[in-house]
């Protein structure tokens, strides 16, 4: 078993580190949280006032958004949201009462939520790896990820409700 995951924590580690933090999700001129440009993984805005991402977060995660453009402001929020764990979970809260507050059915309420808990547990990961600077790794602040969600099943749940797309997400996900 040990020799397993090796092998597969070698293989993701080669592939770029965890898919959700790691790889961009392209989504041309689509209005997104600021980001910088460039081709690494990590692009935060320095200036940004991180006291507004839980509100720019959830005002760009409209009924009519496109996959992709969740799946990019998603991956955004968490980088910006690991030096600080309260805001990490305040987003994980405010995305998981969408769900309550909505249709049962609102698929897309389902995958936002599991799919920012998700990315949290693969941020998680990017720390335990060693896939940061020293600078880097002081500020980064989530070293697990959000203890007792399981954000693969809403995924699962908002695939089965019908969003457009979501199987295609479900192989990124942690197991």
């Amino acid at each position: 078993m040990k020799r397993l995951t090796m092998a597969l924590l070698t293989a993701v580690v080669a592939l770029g580190g965890p898919p959700l933090i790691c790889h961009r999700i392209e989504i041309g001129n689509a209005k997104s949280l600021p980001w910088s440009g460039g081709d690494g993984w990590n692009g935060i805005v320095a200036n940004y006032d991180r006291a507004k991402l839980t509100a720019d977060t959830l005002a760009l995660l409209t009924p009519d958004a496109p996959l992709p453009l969740r799946m990019e402001t998603l991956r955004r929020a968490a980088l910006y949201a690991v030096s600080d764990q309260r805001l990490t979970e305040e987003i994980a809260l405010r995305l998981a009462a969408r769900v309550l507050d909505s249709d049962a059915a609102n698929a897309m309420a389902w995958f936002d939520a599991g799919y920012y808990v998700e990315t949290v547990r693969q941020a998680a990961l990017v720390y335990q790896w060693n896939m940061l600077s020293a600078d880097e790794k002081a500020n980064w602040k989530i070293r697990v990820g959000l203890q007792g969600i399981d954000g693969k099943k809403w995924v699962q749940r908002a695939a089965r409700l019908g969003g457009k797309g979501v199987d295609a997400v479900l192989p990124k996900l942690s197991d």
